[in-house]
Formats: C-alpha cells, sequence, structure tokens
C-alpha cells in the first residue's frame, strides 16, 4: 500500500500546519533579513559620519547598488507578507490545478529571488572591497553585506520547500486523474454488461 500521509489534500477543508508553520518561519526570517538590508542602506546608507550630512551611497559612490539593494529588500519584504496569505487561501480552493499553479507560482517567484539576492550580495560585496570605511557607517554597510548574503541561504530553502511541494501536488493530482479514469472505466465496462445481458435476454426469445 502506498504511502500518502505526506502528500497534500485535495479536499479544502484539509490544511497541512506543518507545512504551513515551516514555510512561515522561512519566509519571517526572509522578512527580517529584508528588512536590515533595506532599512540599514535607507537609513545610513547615505550618511557621512566626517562631514555629518547625506552624501552618496555608502558602497564606492555607486547609487546603483544602494537602489537595488532597497529595490530587492522592498520586494522580498512585501512577498513574504503576500505569500504566507496564498498558503491559507490555497487550503480553500477545490479545484487541484488552481492549486498546482499558485505553488509552481511560488516555486518561480523563491528561485528569482534567490537569484536577485546573490546578485545583490556579489555587488554590495563588490562595491565594498573598493569603498573607504573611514567616510561611511561601516558597521551598515556589513550588516547589509552580510544579511544580503543571509537572504541567499533563506530564500534557497524556500525554493528547496515549494519544490517538494510541487512535486507533491503533481503527484497527487496523477493519482487523483487516475482514480476517476479507472471509476468511468468500470462504470463503462458495467454499463456494457448491462446492455450484454439485455440483449442475451432478448436472443433468447423470453421476452414478448
Amino acid at each position: 500500500m502506498e504511502n500518502t500521509g505526506n502528500l497534500p489534500s485535495l479536499d479544502n477543508d484539509s490544511f497541512d500546519w506543518r507545512r504551513f508553520i515551516k514555510q512561515t518561519v522561512l519566509r519571517t526570517l526572509c522578512w527580517v533579513f529584508a528588512i536590515v538590508v533595506f532599512g540599514t542602506i535607507s537609513d545610513q546608507g547615505y550618511y557621512s559620519p566626517t562631514s555629518k550630512t547625506n552624501g552618496t551611497c555608502m558602497f564606492n559612490n555607486n547609487e546603483c547598488a544602494c537602489s537595488y539593494a532597497v529595490g530587492v529588500g522592498v520586494l522580498a519584504f512585501v512577498a513574504c507578507v503576500v505569500f504566507p496569505i496564498l498558503d491559507v487561501i490555497i487550503s480553500k480552493i477545490s479545484s487541484a490545478t488552481a492549486k498546482d499553479r499558485i505553488v509552481k507560482g511560488d516555486l518561480a517567484f523563491s528561485a528569482a529571488m534567490t537569484f536577485l539576492w546573490f546578485i545583490c550580495f556579489c555587488v554590495l560585496l563588490n562595491q565594498w572591497t573598493r569603498t573607504n570605511s573611514e567616510y561611511v557607517m561601516a558597521d551598515a554597510a556589513r550588516a547589509a553585506v552580510a544579511f544580503s548574503f543571509f537572504s541567499i541561504i533563506t530564500w534557497v530553502c524556500l525554493t528547496y520547500n515549494s519544490q517538494l511541494l510541487s512535486g507533491d501536488w503533481k503527484c497527487l493530482i496523477c493519482r487523483h486523474c487516475s482514480g476517476s479514469l479507472s471509476m468511468q472505466k468500470k462504470a463503462i465496462l458495467t454499463e456494457n454488461r448491462q446492455v450484454k445481458v439485455v440483449l442475451q435476454y432478448l436472443l433468447s426469445g423470453k421476452c414478448i
């Protein structure tokens, strides 16, 4: 007998709390890391401790580096708020195809965010190595670089979990379709047997 205990259910009244909690914990970490990155750069990324005024981007005066990091951080922040809501909505949807599409969308977005954070980390690290730390808020810059790296790890974990869930849905949908086809086949065979019995009865001449 096949073990289906770890598979999601097509029943819209079911809800996998273990999967939800695991995903929510990872998304909370992604949410916190995103706040640190874009919050640090927005608050201290343009501040010069020598002149005590706001100047250019602390990463080698590269405005694109700061803007990109802030943009990716804000996008990750919004996504980590929206996707837990989608997790709850999925449990209320009865259509297996719709659920599968949402899970695949989650997988694609998580993979894209992993790639974006990887680029962000490489850009920030590259620009920071070229920056004179005496004229910028060094601790803030290091925090932005470090937490952009941590974000890569958490989004990789989210991508992996989404891939597992997508595979489970694909397997479950295949089983569901196979079961439906099997029931239709049985119904057709039963109907054919009934027709055959009626024909035999008519041919035997027992029917007036």
